[in-house]
């Protein structure tokens, strides 16, 4: 079901995406509704997946992930069904943060997070093989960021 998000869902939404511990008291006050509507529609944006997941971000730099790489896939064969595996593959290794199928030149667009270039090198040797229909892949290390986020501003 596709949500129209009024108003006061963006502003709630908003508020959430910058600190989701936020009290619904505060939620409530800061976009002027009681406290049982801040409520409800919270339960109504997670119930229709527009709230996906409440998390904590972590700084990976200070609990010892200092190498973040950005990994272009060439695939061996494209087809749906190997996509799909090596898709669930990707969905269950922790190390990677995320996993785009792009268009281009390049199957896939994964952000990966390692402890140092040894560590990244031995997941690469583990995942990123022709096992898991890996023809190529190109690797871009993070140097330094200005900007890193989740946060999608809604007016």
């Amino acid at each position: 079901m596709n949500q129209t998000l009024d108003i006061t869902d963006k502003a709630i939404l908003n508020l959430l995406q910058d600190d989701a511990t936020l009290p619904l008291k505060t939620i409530a006050e800061t976009v002027h509704v009681s406290t049982a509507t801040a409520q409800r529609r919270i339960a109504q944006l997670i119930e229709n997946k527009v709230i996906s997941k409440q998390v904590a971000i972590v700084d990976p730099t200070k609990v010892g992930y200092g190498l973040t790489a950005f990994v272009m896939i060439e695939m061996e064969r494209s087809n749906d069904s190997m996509q799909r595996r090596f898709e669930r593959v990707m969905r269950e290794h922790p190390q990677v943060m995320s996993c785009y199928e792009i268009s281009g030149d390049f199957a896939f667009l994964l952000v990966i997070n390692a402890k140092n270039m040894s560590d990244y090198h031995a997941l690469t040797r583990h995942l990123l093989t022709y096992e898991n229909n890996v023809r190529n892949f190109k690797s871009q290390f993070v140097m330094n960021f200005t900007k890193s986020g989740t946060k999608i501003e809604l007016d």
